[in-house]
C-alpha cells in the first residue's frame, strides 16, 4: 500500500524544510526536500560598496556567520589581488575554527542526541512520541549529563572566537588580510585556555558519547548513504610554513579522489523556483530571478553540480578526503566524522595559536579597483561554501553564493537527479508510519541549514504532517 509522508517543519536543524516522502512497503520509493525559504541576499548586495559583502553576508545566518565573512573576504581578496600574509591568515582561520567547535558541539548534544538518548521527561525542551530508545540506563544518563554540559563547553567556543573578533555570532574582526586587530599577550592565553577545555571535553566525553550510540544503534551505519559522491574546497591547507593542515580541495567519485576545479561547479534550476536564460549556469555568469508559478518546482534550493553530478560536502567529506576516517557513507558514520573532525579542529587551531607573533598589525589601507571579478571558497562547518563577485564602477554588481546546504539539499537537478540527501533518504525503511523516526535522524546528519533566506513562505498541500521530534 503507498502512503504518503510529510514532514514540516523538520525540527531541530536551522531554517524551514519539509520532507515529502512516498513510502510502498514500508520502504521510501520517492523523496522531496523542499527548501521553503527565499534568500536574496545576492539581489540586496548589488550596486553596494563591495566591504559591505563581509558584514551583509554574516547576517545571512547566525550559525555560520563567520563562515560567510571569511569567504566574502577572500572573495574581496580576490578580486583586489591581495595575498594575505601568514599571521592574517592564522587569526582569520582561528576565528573560523572556533565557529566550527561551536556549531559541531551543539548539533551533536542539542540536535542529534535527542533522536537517540531519552531526556529527562520533565526537560522543558523536549518531547518525543517515538519509542526507539536502545542505551541502557545508565550509559543513558551519561549523556544526558554531557547534554547539559554542552551548553558551556559550546557557548565558551564563540566566547574564544570574541576575544579576537569583538563579538559573536556577527564578528566585526574578519576582514582583508586577517582580521582588523591584533593578537596580544594576554589574549592568546586567554583563548589557548578556553581551547584546552574545549579539548578535554571533545575527547573524554563527545567522541565516547558518539561511539557508544553507534554501538546500540549499528543499522545506522546501513542505512543514509546517498550517492557517495565526496567534494571539498580544502581546509586550513596551504599555509606557506605549516603547509595542509587538515584537506586540501579534492572530489571523491566512484572510489578514485581527483584534483577540484572550480570551474566545473554549475547551478540548475529546472525544480527550484527561479527562472534565466539557461536552467544551467555557472556561479559567474547570469544571476537567475524567482519565480514561484514554476509548475514543477519545489523548493528554493537551486541545484549545484560538480560535472554535472550531486556530491555530498561537510564533515565526512573532509575527513573521508584527508583521510582521516575511511569506515564508509551512512548516517552514523556522518555523526561519528562530525564529533572526529572537532578534535581535528581544535588540533589545528592549536597549532595555528602556537605560530601567532604578538603585536603585529595585518591591516593597511585598501583601494577598491573599478571594475574586477573575484570568488572565495572555503570549507566551513557544513561543507563548501563559495562566494563570488563581481565589481563594476566601484560597485557590486553581481553576487552569488553557493551554500554548503545548498549541495546537500538541492531540488533535483536538469537530469531530474535527487539531491544528495534525497538520495540518503531513498529506500529507507519506515518501522512505524505514525512516527518516521528514520527520516529525521539520516536528514538530521547533514547538519542541514536553510537559514540562508529572506522569509517568504507557501502554504503546500499536506496530506499528513507529523511532529517528529521538538
Amino acid at each position: 500500500m503507498t502512503k504518503r509522508i510529510v514532514i514540516n517543519p523538520v525540527t531541530r536543524i536551522s531554517g524551514f524544510m519539509e520532507i515529502d516522502a512516498t513510502i510502498d512497503n514500508n520502504a521510501v520509493t520517492d523523496v522531496k526536500t523542499e527548501g521553503l525559504l527565499f534568500r536574496g541576499f545576492e539581489k540586496m548586495l548589488e550596486g553596494r560598496n563591495p566591504f559591505d559583502a563581509v558584514y551583509f553576508t554574516q547576517r545571512i545566518c547566525g550559525i555560520c556567520s563567520t563562515a560567510h565573512s571569511v569567504a566574502a573576504t577572500m572573495a574581496l581578496e580576490s578580486a583586489m589581488g591581495i595575498v594575505p600574509g601568514e599571521q592574517g591568515r592564522y587569526l582569520r582561520d582561528i576565528l573560523h575554527g572556533c565557529e566550527f567547535l561551536q556549531n559541531h558541539i551543539r548539533h551533536f548534544y542539542q540536535y542529534t542526541i535527542p533522536d537517540f538518548v531519552r531526556l529527562p521527561d520533565k526537560y522543558p525542551l523536549y518531547v518525543t512520541e517515538h519509542n526507539d530508545f536502545r542505551l541502557p540506563e545508565g550509559k543513558n544518563e551519561n549523556i544526558v549529563k554531557n547534554y547539559f554540559l554542552s551548553l558551556d563547553i559550546s557557548r565558551s567556543a564563540h566566547e574564544m572566537l570574541a576575544v579576537l573578533g569583538g563579538k559573536a555570532p556577527h564578528n566585526h574582526g574578519v576582514f582583508i588580510g586577517g582580521i582588523t586587530t591584533q593578537a596580544t599577550t594576554d589574549k592568546i592565553i586567554k583563548i589557548k585556555s578556553i581551547l584546552l577545555s574545549i579539548r578535554q571535553f571533545i575527547e573524554n566525553r563527545m567522541i565516547p558519547d558518539a561511539y557508544t550510540i553507534a554501538g546500540y544503534y549499528k543499522d545506522y551505519f546501513k542505512n543514509g548513504r546517498g550517492y557517495g559522491n565526496l567534494l571539498s574546497y580544502g581546509c586550513f591547507n596551504k599555509y606557506t610554513e605549516l603547509g595542509t593542515l587538515y584537506v586540501d580541495p579534492l572530489v571523491y567519485t566512484q572510489g578514485n579522489i581527483s584534483v577540484f576545479n572550480p570551474d566545473e561547479i554549475t547551478q540548475e534550476i529546472d525544480y527550484s523556483w527561479y527562472k534565466s536564460q539557461t536552467n544551467e549556469y555557472k556561479p559567474t555568469g547570469a544571476t537567475a530571478e524567482a519565480d514561484m508559478d514554476k509548475s514543477k518546482a519545489y523548493s528554493w534550493v537551486k541545484a549545484p553540480r560538480y560535472r554535472g553530478i550531486p556530491y555530498e560536502v561537510g564533515p565526512l567529506a573532509r575527513q573521508w578526503l584527508s583521510g582521516e576516517y575511511r569506515n564508509g557513507i551512512s548516517t552514523m558514520d556522518r555523526t561519528i566524522a562530525r564529533v572526529l573532525e572537532a578534535r581535528k579542529i581544535a588540533e589545528v587551531m592549536g597549532i595555528l595559536i602556537e605560530n601567532l607573533i604578538p603585536g603585529v598589525s595585518v591591516q593597511k589601507q585598501y583601494t577598491i579597483p573599478d571594475a574586477s571579478e573575484g570568488a572565495g571558497l572555503i570549507d566551513t562547518t557544513r561543507g563548501a561554501l563559495g562566494h563570488w563577485l563581481k565589481i563594476e564602477n566601484g560597485n557590486i554588481s553581481r553576487y552569488q553564493l553557493i551554500t554548503p546546504s545548498g549541495w546537500n539539499l538541492s531540488a533535483r537537478g536538469n537530469n531530474n537527479l535527487r539531491g544528495t540527501a534525497e538520495q540518503a533518504l531513498m529506500n529507507t525503511k519506515i518501522t512505524d508510519f505514525d512516527n518516521p523516526v528514520e527520516l529525521g535522524r539520516i536528514i538530521r546528519s547533514f547538519d542541514p541549514c536553510v537559514s540562508c533566506a529572506t522569509h517568504v513562505y507557501s502554504m503546500g498541500k499536506c496530506v499528513k504532517t507529523i511532529q517528529v521530534m521538538p
